[in-house]
């Protein structure tokens, strides 16, 4: 997994200028980890970059919901949004689509979507 590339759409789905990004490097790498764990043996490598995304929508995930939950608005750049329980259900939703997206690559138990 590149945590650069990870960072890369961490930055692009939060709108973060490039130096806000870096400030999130550690959830990023926490999420890429998770992704890693859930990995099948010797499926290390994604050359399509789904992996990536996946961990990145997880890292997104997480920021939104921390985001939330720390005073209930979000935001991004300049923009500030008041009611940020859509940004959330899009944001979960964006993650599942990833994880279905690599779910050969997943060890399959069941394969059930977990809740943070």
């Amino acid at each position: 997994m590149n945590i650069e590339r990870v960072l890369e759409i961490f930055g692009s789905l939060t709108g973060l200028s490039e130096d806000n990004i870096h400030k999130y490097r550690s959830l990023c790498e926490l999420s890429a980890k998770h992704l890693q764990e859930m990995l099948k043996d010797g499926e290390e490598s994604d050359d399509g970059g789904r992996v990536d995304f996946a961990a990145a929508a997880l890292a997104y995930y997480r920021y939104v919901l921390w985001s939330v939950t720390d005073g209930g608005d979000v935001t991004v750049g300049d923009v500030s949004v008041k009611n940020s329980s859509g940004r959330l259900a899009g944001a979960e939703a964006l993650y599942k689509e990833a994880l279905k997206d690599i779910r050969e690559l997943i060890e399959d138990e069941g394969f059930v979507f977990e809740r943070i």
